[in-house]
């Protein structure tokens, strides 16, 4: 598609008098490089930068201009995309892909989009702002994309994720690895400024999980559709790499400063990899390294906000096991499998699933979230339709199928704490989590007592069999089975539910794995 898209870009140019005198000017625009964070950072003077949006969206095709034309790309599950030359360019061959009705600018389930156009667009670069981190038009869903290189980060991103895939170990003081999903590796980079990570994977999807992970672990502004951060994607050696910054604020403090102290810098993705426009000449030969560490120290995360967010990506949760339903028959959905409802129904002492017969059947969830994972498979019970994260396991007990949650500790206090009143959810969270975790122990030691000691031959054997304890009945003070039930008779536990608000994730993550 890059042969194409030299052609748009040309033919486009030749007819479009206006906006081709702005590449022209590219040639001979005024540039010069500061050294700062381990970066060369570029400064451009590009006074031209912002464009006059003489009415409606400029996005919209019912206001593209008179010579402007289109190139089609389609997306993921049908989502159509028109690629433009960008009216307002900072890049030779800048360009803006914008979906093609007038949807708001957001990342979630459009980020598989971004990493197709990467795919697509051989050796460009896609990147992406968010609403309230450089993006001009945040009522329209759009990417924009240029040829790679230009920008300092992207390109020390570069030659560290290619070291790492040829074998060579990274440099600690530069960048450390957080983690993985599936072939998806991230990487926190320890230079230029905070809140940097560079992703590698071998595949789209795991690509996205890691991404939306990351995401996931950001605090969400109040009132604001998703995290701030910019982003950077591309191919390279049979991988897709992508670059993320995070942001704590749109604009930095000089934006609105008078006088001397007033830089009229709003960084958006390209600002963020050290390419920074300076739409103002007057302010181009002023900004010194100085000038550039306040400008980021004003948007990127504080050291306190990136502290925690490195800790919510390595941190972990023992996985708990919740007896949720007992029923002769069953009816489930795997969410991501796409087979739609099936049933289990219990039969000579094994489960009938489909006309064979299974001692056991384990629905594994892909990952033990981190932060609060997402559901992953549907119940139903006698009040209706129940969904639940974590992993489904069906096994024989009592007579009837068994439905038991393999889910994490705190995924499991998520939905418990929030039956409680707000004001008392970080204590009931504190308290269960000890309850629990003394019944996941009394369950083990039970466990123990009835396998009985190791058999050295027939005495000891002869003896274990006349003083082995009896089988606790399913519902006693020891479940054998699990170890809670879903009931009131340990924690009433719903699932994932509306009632699991900001309140209640936030009383877990603040007591994350404290107990009394």
């Amino acid at each position: 598609m890059a042969t194409d898209i030299d052609k748009f870009v040309h033919d486009q140019l030749s007819v479009w008098p206006g906006i081709a005198a702005k590449y022209r000017a590219l040639k001979s625009t005024r540039t010069r490089t500061l050294p700062f964070g381990g970066l060369l950072v570029t400064l451009q003077s590009n006074p031209g930068r912002l464009p006059i949006f003489d009415h409606g969206c400029p996005l919209c095709e019912e206001n593209y201009l008179a010579n402007q034309h289109t190139l089609p790309f389609e997306g993921r599950k049908g989502r159509k995309y028109n690629i433009l030359v960008n009216r307002a360019p900072i890049f030779p061959n800048h360009l803006v892909i914008t979906r093609d009705v007038h949807v708001p600018q957001t990342i979630w389930h459009r980020f598989p989009d971004m990493l197709s156009l990467a795919a697509s667009l051989d050796g460009y670069v896609v990147f992406y702002n968010s609403p309230n981190s450089g993006t001009s038009v945040p009522g329209h869903a759009h990417f924009q994309a240029c040829p790679k290189g230009y920008m300092p980060l992207e390109r020390v991103a570069d030659r560290v994720l290619r070291a790492i895939a040829s074998g060579t170990p990274a440099d600690p003081s530069e960048v450390e690895f957080i983690g993985s999903v599936r072939d998806a590796q991230l990487y926190h980079y320890k230079r230029f400024t905070r809140g940097i990570f560079f992703l590698r994977a071998t595949t789209s999807k795991s690509m996205a999980k890691q991404f939306y992970r990351l995401l996931d672990c950001l605090n969400l502004v109040a009132e604001e559709t998703e995290p701030r951060f910019n982003a950077l994607a591309y191919c390279a050696e049979g991988e897709f790499r992508a670059v993320v910054t995070l942001r704590s604020a749109s604009r930095p403090q000089c934006f609105d400063a008078e006088g001397e102290s007033h830089f009229s810098i709003s960084p958006g993705a390209a600002d963020m990899a050290g390419f920074v426009v300076v739409p103002e000449d007057a302010d181009f030969d002023r900004i010194t390294p100085d000038v550039l560490r306040q400008i980021y120290d004003d948007v990127t995360l504080s050291e306190a906000d990136e502290s925690r967010l490195l800790w919510r990506l390595v941190r972990t949760q023992p996985r708990v096991e919740v007896g949720i339903l007992r029923a002769p028959e069953l009816v489930f959905e795997i969410i991501s499998d796409g087979a739609g409802p099936q049933k289990v129904t219990y039969r000579e002492g094994k489960i009938d699933y489909n006309g064979a017969l299974y001692d056991e059947l384990v629905f594994e969830a892909v990952t033990v979230s981190t932060l609060f994972a997402e559901p992953s498979f549907v119940l139903w019970t006698p009040d209706g339709e129940h969904r639940y994260a974590g992993t489904l396991k069906l096994i024989p007990h009592a007579g009837q199928v068994q439905a038991v949650n393999q889910i994490g500790m705190e995924d499991y206090l998520l939905s418990v704490i929030s039956q409680y009143p707000a004001d008392v959810r970080k204590q009931q969270a504190v308290a269960i989590r000890t309850s629990l975790i003394r019944q996941m122990e009394a369950r083990r030691n039970c466990r123990h007592v009835q396998s009985g000691p190791e058999f050295a031959g027939t005495p000891a054997l002869v003896t274990y069999l006349e003083h082995r304890t009896p089988e606790p009945v399913p519902d006693g003070p020891v479940h054998t089975a699990y170890d809670v039930c879903a009931g009131v008779h340990c924690h009433y536990y719903p699932g994932l539910t509306d009632t699991a608000d900001s309140l209640s994730r936030s009383a877990i993550d603040e007591t994350w794995g404290k107990t009394e």
